[in-house]
């Protein structure tokens, strides 16, 4: 231990008589911790955002749209294509024993006017269950009613950001109030709570409307459309199954025969948050990966330095050596200052990348970084190993020198 404390020592001093030199060649290594650091945050706490903001959807959710991904026929590429209808929902409801509730939606983009303020939006035709379904609350006033839908109401609950465009404020009380929708009026009942950003995109931006009344106000006359259908099972161990019934359901009402492609796509909630896990994880490990380049150089950095010292301490190599320093002293004192030039990089490169995280994430449009302690061992692992790495030749090189050869160099 003492033998150890001796040689940081004078590991140390030996870095300090060359200040400027040793700061410059640490540099390298500060700048590529603080880089792994700062972006694996980034793209750590940009995962954990968007799976948070899925899994805030709802919960068992399974989600119905119209079409399928591109497939291959004997023809090439096609896209098998047919509108969800009222018929579908209703087929659902009553045949799927493991879905308990259904929430269809119709969506259009509108404009709405208030009093000389107007913006542009969507509005989303949905039943009562959409609120449960979708994991909505009200912060004032109630939601879309069964009787709204039953009586074709003329009835609308805005999101936040609605209400701020008309409104002037979020803490603005709009029930009650008469805004106008593609040049009709519709009476607001309620105000949602905020949700935030989903994706590139505010989830408060919206407007909700009966579903029969958006489908014959936005949609038209005798429209029996929907844009999609969300569903939510009884239960996560019945997601599978529901997903199954589901599919069974719709094949048969479309007529779909065996072999026949599927003209609608059911999308599992938890198959989505994987794929967005994964997706983004490797996004997270390749911008990593692209910082630790830097951090190669700055082993290239230490091993330049560490030559250049060993060519300029020569005589003092041969000296030691003269009075009785074995070769493994003096490979381990040069090794020893490679390492404490790396290790003083990589803590000092976190701090930094800690602190520019906090600053590079609002920057990106992000909430929340995420500092985990694995990306900070990793990094200062890496810097340790390699101060070993590239300071190895420059301490073996110097190990190898002959005392006598040493001792007279110029």
């Amino acid at each position: 231990m003492l033998k150890l404390l001796m040689v940081l020592r004078v590991a140390l001093n030996a870095l300090t008589v060359n200040k400027m030199r040793s700061f410059l060649t640490m540099l390298g290594i500060v700048i590529g911790v603080a880089a792994v650091i700062s972006l694996v945050a980034v793209g750590a706490g940009a995962q954990a955002l968007i799976v948070s903001n899925l899994e805030g959807l709802g919960s068992n959710l399974l989600t119905v749209t119209a079409g399928t991904s591109f497939g291959f026929s004997g023809r090439g590429l096609q896209q098998n294509v047919r509108a969800l209808t009222n018929a579908d929902v209703e087929a659902i409801s009553g045949l799927a024993t493991s879905i308990s509730a259904v929430a269809p939606e119709y969506g259009a983009n509108v404009t709405a006017v208030y009093q000389g303020e107007t913006t542009s939006t969507s509005v989303t035709g949905v039943t009562a269950e959409y609120a449960e379904v979708r994991n909505w609350e009200v912060a004032g006033g109630r939601f879309i009613s069964h009787e709204d839908n039953s009586n074709l109401s003329m009835v609308v609950v805005l999101g936040q950001t609605v209400v701020e465009d008309l409104f002037g404020s979020a803490m603005a009380n709009p029930v009650g109030q008469t805004v106008r929708i593609n040049r009709q009026n519709y009476r607001v009942v309620g105000v949602l709570q905020t949700k935030g950003q989903g994706g590139f995109m505010s989830q408060d931006d919206v407007i909700f409307m009966p579903l029969r009344t958006a489908q014959l106000k936005l949609g038209g006359a005798g429209n029996q459309q929907v844009r999609s259908i969300n569903l939510q099972a009884r239960s996560a161990e019945e997601m599978d199954l529901a997903q199954a019934q589901v599919t069974a359901i719709l094949r048969t009402l479309h007529g779909l025969q065996l072999g026949q492609d599927d003209d609608f796509t059911v999308q599992n909630q938890a198959d989505i948050v994987g794929v967005v896990e994964e997706t983004t994880g490797t996004f997270t490990a390749l911008l990593g990966s692209i910082a630790a380049i830097s951090l190669l150089v700055g082993g290239i950095g230490i091993m330049n330095i560490m030559l250049v010292s060993v060519t300029e301490r020569t005589r003092e190599i041969g000296l030691r050596k003269a009075v009785g320093a074995h070769r493994g002293d003096v490979l381990i004192q040069f090794l020893a200052e490679a390492i404490v030039l790396s290790i003083a990089g990589g803590l000092i490169g976190t701090a930094l990348g800690v602190g520019g995280a906090q600053v590079i994430t609002p920057l990106l449009g992000g909430n929340e970084p995420l500092v985990t302690l694995e990306s900070v061992v990793l990094a200062l692992a890496v810097s340790l190993g390699i101060g070993v790495f590239f300071g190895l030749y420059p301490a073996n090189r110097a190990a190898g020198l002959s005392p006598i050869d040493a001792l007279r160099y110029e």
